[in-house]
This record gives structure tokens, sequence and C-alpha cells, in this order.
């Protein structure tokens, strides 16, 4: 059992002592597991807007899921046993890859590994039903670039309208075809940001940044002009009452994090020697679905 840190939960590795074949035994048994933890889980989402759950997921199928995207990979000529090839620049992925790696996602080979089946686990957490937001599960991936990581200062934003309501309008899960390391292009998230602006009424991403970014903390983190940050320990600071912090979402196949739909979140360069391949997917409440689609 690994140190049970306010955002990160871990559950035993029960996959080892099961048959592969037998993967959804293991599964329930990390369910069963999670019911246990759900108070802790739940006031980590509250206070901090980010869940981490180590081995919720099923390993075998992630490894499949993988296996078929590097199968992608090599077709495209992007992966070779000698690596993967270089982005030209941060977040560079052709589009005749992106493409085919969508189209590969939607097919029914392809594992699910944070859609419906998560649905019952999110509705259990923030006591309301959701609707899994259309294509459902997607595929974030990025290559790994001969640029150097540092905090990005112009992408950060919010998925979804942040609305008057102080509940969450729900979550949103990630998880892992491959183990994603520090710096190796994981998402970055400002832990606790789902907490300000609880005064307004609906508010666009563009108009949640323009006003966070009054706040010092923001403003430093929003100033393109200044130099790159590039360590975390440097980003912890608050806003009135509530502490905030930039954390990386890394993890191993397996773990499940789980985060606040109201969180600033954005995407990070990849300085390591392989492509980051992380399936999402947002469950928001069905309430905030419908207002979405109206």
């Amino acid at each position: 059992m690994a140190v049970i840190q306010p955002f990160d939960f871990a559950f035993q590795n029960v996959t080892a002592l099961i048959c592969p074949s037998c993967w959804r035994r293991c599964e329930l048994d990390s369910r069963l597991l999670l019911m246990e933890n759900l108070h802790q889980i739940r006031s980590a989402l509250r206070q901090k807007g980010i869940a981490k759950l180590e081995g919720l997921v099923a390993p075998e199928q992630a490894q499949i899921a993988h296996s078929m995207v590097l199968e992608l990979a090599e077709e495209h000529s992007l992966y070779s046993a000698e690596g993967w090839v270089k982005a030209p620049g941060k977040f560079g992925v052709p589009k005749t890859f992106r493409k085919a790696l969508n189209k590969l996602n939607r097919s029914n080979e392809f594992p699910e590994l944070v859609g419906d089946r998560l649905t019952s686990i999110i509705e259990e957490l923030i006591g309301a039903r959701v609707t899994p937001l259309p294509p459902g599960q997607q595929l974030l991936f990025s290559l790994p670039s001969h640029e150097g990581w540092s905090i990005p200062s112009d992408v950060w934003h919010t998925d979804l309208p942040k609305f008057a309501e102080r509940t969450t309008p729900g979550l949103q899960a990630f998880t892992f075809l491959d183990d994603v390391e520090p710096q190796g292009g994981a998402t970055l998230v400002v832990e606790g940001s789902h907490r300000l602006l609880s005064e307004h009424s609906v508010l666009s991403s563009k108009q949640v940044k323009d006003h966070l970014r009054q706040e010092g903390f923001f403003a430093r983190l929003f100033h393109s002009e200044t130099p790159a940050m590039t360590d975390l320990a440097e980003t912890a600071g608050r806003v009135g009452e509530v502490e905030l912090k930039v954390i990386e979402l890394t993890g191993c196949v397996g773990d499940v994090y789980l985060m606040d739909l109201r969180l600033l979140h954005t995407p990070a360069p990849n300085s390591s020697n392989k492509a980051r391949m992380m399936p999402t997917c947002r469950f928001p409440r069905a309430e905030v679905a419908e207002r979405i689609d109206g």
C-alpha cells in the first residue's frame, strides 16, 4: 500500500493474484476498496478538486490498448524499435495520425477504460446522476519533444462554463495506457482553483481567466513575458483562504484521476523519450449536460 496523500488514494494491487482472463474480478475488488474510501475521496475533491485512485483500472485492458496504439504509430512512422519520433514543437502531432488515432479510439476493438464503466462510481461520489459527455472516451496523446519542459502560460482553460452553483458540475476521469513520469507530457491542473469565483454567475473559460488574472498567483501563471517556471514547487500560493498549487497528473497503468470539471488545467510539454497516452472522459451532472446541449 502506497503512502496516502491529500489527492492520492492507494489501492492494493490485486491484479498479480488474479488470472488476466479474470480482470473483471480484479476491477470489482478495486471498486469495493474504493467504496471503503468514499469519505476521503469526497473530501479531497471538495478541497483540492482532484483525487488519484491507484490500481482502479484493470492493467490488462490498458496493455491491449497500448499495443494497438503502438501498432498504429508504427504504420505512421512515428514509432520503431529505436523508439519514438520527436515532435517539432511542444504539442505537435501529425494530423493524419491524430485522425487515425481518433478512429481507433472509437472502434469496437479498442478497450473502453474511462467511459460508461466509471459512471456508477462517479454518481456515488457526487450523489447525482451523470451523463458522459460526447464523444465519450477520448485519447490524449503527445509525442516527446525536442523542447525543454516548462509550465505553459497561454493554454490554461476549463472545459465547461463555470456555473453559479457551488456544487460540482461533474468530474473528468483520466487514466494511463503507459506510465507517465514527471515532465512526460501529463496534464497540469491548478489544485484548489475550483473553489474560486463562486460569487459569479455563468462564466466562460475566457471570462474565468480574465477574472483570475487579477490575482497575483494567476497573473504570474498566465504571464508569457516573464521567465517560464520549471519547478512545480514554485507554484504554491493562495487566493484569499484558498490554497493553490500546480500539480502534474503523473501515474502508472491502472491509476485513475478524478478531477472537478471547474478545475483550471492545461496540456504540458513532453520532455521524456516516449509518447504520453491518457484516455479521458467527462462526466457532467445530467442537468449540466442538458444545459450544455441547450
